[in-house]
Parts: structure tokens; C-alpha cells; sequence
């Protein structure tokens, strides 16, 4: 299931805790949303840092916490889809009814592209998490930006190496 992005920090320059990378994310929808806003927000964090990288998950009955050395990652992916067959069905059905699916389809399309992050580590453990796009945080990722994820953690694997 794909969070929707509450976070997003990516750069060549550490930022104030440390971190080159820090995406936050939490499940979609409206009811999660209001839990948020409460103050009961159960979020999967993601901390790349020049030595280590670290996978947080929290819900609502705990959390967990990885904790990767940098040199134990052995390859980083990222992948970028976009559910036009089901923007398409939905628009085709729909639109017999008042012209409904000439909304829905795209809106679907708008709201479902998903984006996934992750690594593999030597241990073959492989940390991934697939984000989409936060109407109600306003926060928008597009394939460029989870290539520039890619991109230092390559830089920073490279570093350790050479």
C-alpha cells in the first residue's frame, strides 16, 4: 500500500539532524488524515545519513526501527508508475453516467501515480516504500526527484568505498 508523502528532504547538502535524504510518509485517506491531525499519526520514516541509512515504521500498535550501515547496502532502486489502464477503465465506464467518468478517470490518474524508494542490503533484506502524491499536505514527487534519492546514495556508497 502506498503512504502519501507528509516529508520530503533530498539533497547534497546534510540538512539540520543530518540527513541527506528524510522522507515521511503516512497511509492514505481521509481517516488517517484526521488521526494525524490528533496527534495518533502512524508514519514510516526513511533517514539516510553519510554512514548509515535508517527505516522507521510505526503504527498504531508499535514500531520498528532498521538501522543499515551504509557499506551493507548493496544496490538502491526506485520505480515510478502511472495507473493509466485503470484512469482509462474507469473513465470508459463511467461516462455513460452524466458524464461522470470524464472526472473520475483523471482524478483517479491525478491521485494514484505511485513512486517507490528502497535499497537492498547485503543480508538481502530489501527496504522499500511506495509513495503517492498528499492532496491535503500538498506534497507532490515526481521521477526526477526519487532519481536524485537514487543518485546520493549512490554518491554517499561510492564515498565509503573509494
Amino acid at each position: 500500500m502506498a503512504l502519501v508523502i507528509k516529508k520530503w528532504y533530498a539533497g547534497t547538502t546534510q540538512n539540520k539532524d543530518g540527513n541527506y535524504v528524510h522522507l515521511i510518509g503516512r497511509e492514505a485517506g481521509l481517516f488517517a488524515w484526521l488521526l494525524s491531525v490528533i496527534g495518533i499519526d502512524p508514519t514510516t520514516e526513511v533517514e539516510i545519513r553519510d554512514t548509515m541509512i535508517v527505516f522507521t515504521a510505526g503504527s498504531l500498535s508499535g514500531k520498528q526501527k532498521r538501522v543499515i550501515p551504509m557499506l551493507s547496502v548493496c544496490s538502491a532502486y526506485y520505480g515510478y508508475v502511472k495507473p493509466w489502464q485503470m484512469a482509462l477503465l474507469l473513465g470508459l465506464l463511467l461516462t455513460p453516467f452524466f458524464g461522470l467518468g470524464l472526472i473520475v478517470g483523471p482524478l483517479y490518474y491525478f491521485l494514484n501515480k505511485e513512486l517507490t524508494v528502497g535499497v537492498v542490503e547485503n543480508s538481502s533484506w530489501v527496504g522499500g516504500f511506495a509513495f503517492k502524491r498528499s492532496v491535503i499536505e500538498g506534497q507532490n514527487i515526481g521521477e526526477q526527484k526519487a532519481y536524485e534519492v537514487i543518485n546520493i546514495i549512490r554518491s554517499l556508497i561510492e564515498a565509503k568505498t573509494a
